[in-house]
């Protein structure tokens, strides 16, 4: 397959309120951005957001993002992301809305797959996600959340109708439980710490699965404002009938950047992620990253299938300097032969 050629990558305008007044509190930031990649073409798009003062001095601030891209391909996504902290920061919802009408690549199923998409379609979804963390009845000392999650999606795929179920449209709603162990020294840039989480979901609707989720990561000081972050992300979807968008594999933007979300995904997954991070000057910071990626059908196959990794690096631009909440531009390698770029808020993990 040809690559993928960046041939544009670069932020436009940055504006911050109030966040050049000192010891005022910053309210918003906007930051739109522009690029060009093979894939896409031109995409341009907006990122806004809001920030909301603690009732009390030594809680957490509670933030909205809102993200908004086009390409001249007749693309749209638009995300809105509420991450509030409530009830004296007993109460925590990260929660997501997207809404997305975009043209993707099938990819063949698993880890074995190359870059050749064996078709393109048309896709219109609104997925929903709605996390309940808390720690009632908890010790301050003890970094432990526990709770509820509700998700849901509902999709219009333009597939040919000799697919299987799972490719075709339709939608699914869950509920599970999910656990979190957070002890970070910053939630938007940790330097030291740690962070894990489990999480079992439940689906029906269309679609009858259920899927289990870990995500660990560990954050270490090293030299020169340098710290390290590795993270270990384990994921299986399970059922008979799990929507294509639902298996377990890379998502391009977080885990795995660079990629086509789709390739590669199959019933099982996981992903090694190894990231430097450093601020640099005024605003900006600088990371290098390498990454690991397996998929499989069953757990007992997973490490005897083809290994993908990707390397590379980006940049960063804090938003909102006290928060450390940054914006930022990846470019990467994947497999030594194709060229990704990501573009997103807040780090990949």
């Amino acid at each position: 397959m040809k690559s993928k050629i960046v041939l544009l990558f670069c932020f436009l305008v940055f504006f911050a309120g109030s966040a050049f007044a000192k010891d005022r509190f910053q309210r918003f930031s906007v930051l739109p951005f522009g690029a060009y990649t093979e894939e896409t073409k031109i995409q341009y798009g907006t990122v806004f957001v809001l920030f909301f003062r603690p009732f009390q001095g030594g809680e957490n601030i509670s933030s909205m993002d809102f993200i908004a891209r086009g390409t001249t391909r007749e693309q749209f996504q638009f995300q809105y992301a509420p991450n509030l902290w409530l009830l004296g920061d007993h109460l925590h919802i990260p929660a997501k809305l997207n809404l997305n009408k975009w043209q993707y690549s099938l990819f063949e199923r698993g880890s074995r797959g190359s870059f050749d998409p064996v078709d393109e379609y048309n896709s219109s979804f609104v997925y929903g996600r709605l996390p309940l963390e808390m720690n009632f009845g908890i010790p301050k000392e003890i970094p432990f959340r526990y709770g509820v999650v509700l998700e849901g999606e509902a999709r219009d795929n333009k597939l040919d109708k000799g697919f299987p179920k799972n490719y075709q449209d339709g939608y699914y709603l869950g509920g599970g439980y999910l656990f979190v162990v957070d002890k970070n020294d910053n939630a938007n840039w940790p330097t030291k710490g740690y962070y894990a989480s489990f999480e079992e979901v439940f689906f029906g609707g269309d679609f009858s699965y259920h899927t289990e989720t870990l995500d660990t990561r560990f954050y270490v000081p090293l030299f020169w404002e340098t710290s390290l972050a590795a993270g270990l992300y384990a994921r299986q979807s399970r059922g008979d009938n799990v929507p294509l968008g639902r298996l377990a594999g890379p998502d391009g933007t977080k885990r795995f950047r660079g990629v086509e979300s789709g390739i590669w995904s199959d019933t099982q997954a996981l992903i090694w992620q190894l990231e430097l991070r450093r601020p640099l000057f005024w605003r900006f910071g600088g990371v290098v990253f390498g990454e690991a990626l397996q998929s499989a059908p069953y757990f007992s196959e997973l490490f005897n299938r083809p290994v993908h990794y990707a390397v590379g690096f980006g940049g960063r631009l804090a938003l909102n300097r006290s928060e450390k909440l940054h914006a930022r531009a990846d470019l990467s390698l994947v497999d030594g032969k194709h060229v990704g770029i990501t573009i997103d808020l807040r780090e990949a993990f």
